[in-house]
């Protein structure tokens, strides 16, 4: 029995966190910023939550944050470790505990350590670290999506730029201005097709965070389907008085009216990017905490282990094991011994 009472006591202290439904993915800012899309966490659903556990279990457990850790509390000292890969190592499988509630969207993270007081500051620390290193890596992605977005919005005024340009150009030479119905006749293509190239925006932002099977990228390519429908049965369609269209006027006229239509495509274009654009430079410049934390870890009053009764019954049974095996293998040594003699 004398083994339990050499075993130091060891507490507990342990904190809760919960994810954060985060606009900083290239998902949130198209939600944003393009309001007819809707929340992208909703299509992600459960497995949105999954894989934020998951990120927040691999940055407690990655090695700059143990590192830092151990660095902060003098565990290499205080356990005498040789190498940082060895203290690391027994951290993880013997001090640290990450517990995962994928329901809730919770991780409760808990140290083991003989000292209470230790313990609840390095669950405080643990959090702290994970955070700073979440923080760190949404700033990163909300500038990786800032540059992507703005790089896109770049192009997009080059080639409005352009389209003017050459409408200025062609003006200049034909001094065209076309009567009124003909105007009309175009009105609706240019509406069209001004869409259609919103739609392949939001579709070439979406395809950067979902798989061509998402119910989303189906429901926007359906989209884009029945708007070409449309523009191509109102191009191919044959003149009538009572349904105006493209067809039947004149070369210099439908040029024109196509040069109007392109400046319209670039506008609506920059009119679907300025949004998201702007939306990516404030999350950018966001210094918010992005872990949510619902328990801080207390001051443990009571020890985890080693357990009393299982102890108890541990040694007890050891002792009556190794009590029996010596009376045991006293009982055949003087069985021997008398045999000899005799």
């Amino acid at each position: 029995m004398l083994f339990f009472f050499v075993l130091d006591p060891i507490f507990y202290s342990s904190g809760t966190v919960k994810t954060i439904s985060s606009k900083l993915d290239l998902g949130g800012l198209i939600s944003s910023g393009i309001p007819d899309i809707g929340d992208l966490g909703d299509i992600a659903g459960s497995s949105g939550v999954a894989k934020e556990l998951a990120l927040y279990e691999t940055i407690i457990g990655s090695r700059r944050c143990l590192e830092e850790t151990i660095v902060k509390f003098n565990i290499m000292e205080e356990n005498e470790y040789k190498f940082m890969q060895d203290a690391v190592k027994d951290f993880r499988e013997n001090v640290m505990e990450i517990k995962k509630d994928k329901v809730a969207g919770t991780l409760e993270i808990g140290i083991y350590d003989k000292n209470p007081q230790k313990a609840k500051e390095m669950s405080e620390f643990l959090i702290y670290q994970l955070n700073k290193i979440n923080s760190e890596l949404n700033i990163q992605n909300a500038k990786n999506n800032r540059e992507f977005i703005e790089k896109r919005y770049d192009q997009a005024k080059i080639d409005l730029k352009r389209t003017e340009d050459t409408l200025e150009y062609f003006q200049n030479i034909y001094g065209i201005s076309p009567d009124y119905q003909v105007q009309a006749s175009l009105k609706a293509n240019i509406e069209l097709e001004s869409e259609i190239k919103s739609e392949q925006i939001k579709i070439e932002l979406l395809s950067k965070i979902l798989s061509p099977d998402q119910p989303e990228i189906q429901t926007q390519m359906e989209k884009i389907k029945v708007l070409k429908e449309q523009l191509n049965t109102l191009e191919t369609s044959p003149f009538e008085e009572s349904n105006l269209n493209m067809k039947g006027s004149p070369r210099i006229v439908l040029n024109f009216l196509r040069l109007k239509r392109d400046l319209e495509i670039q506008n609506k274009i920059l009119t679907t990017l300025i949004p998201i654009l702007e939306q990516s430079k404030i999350q950018e410049k966001k210094d918010t905490p992005s872990v949510l934390v619902i328990d801080n870890p207390a001051l443990p009053e009571k020890k985890t282990k080693p357990k009393r009764v299982i102890n108890i019954l541990f040694f007890t049974f050891l002792f009556f094991l190794l009590s029996s095996s010596y009376f045991i293998s006293k009982n055949r040594v003087y069985n021997y011994i008398s045999r000899l003699r005799n």
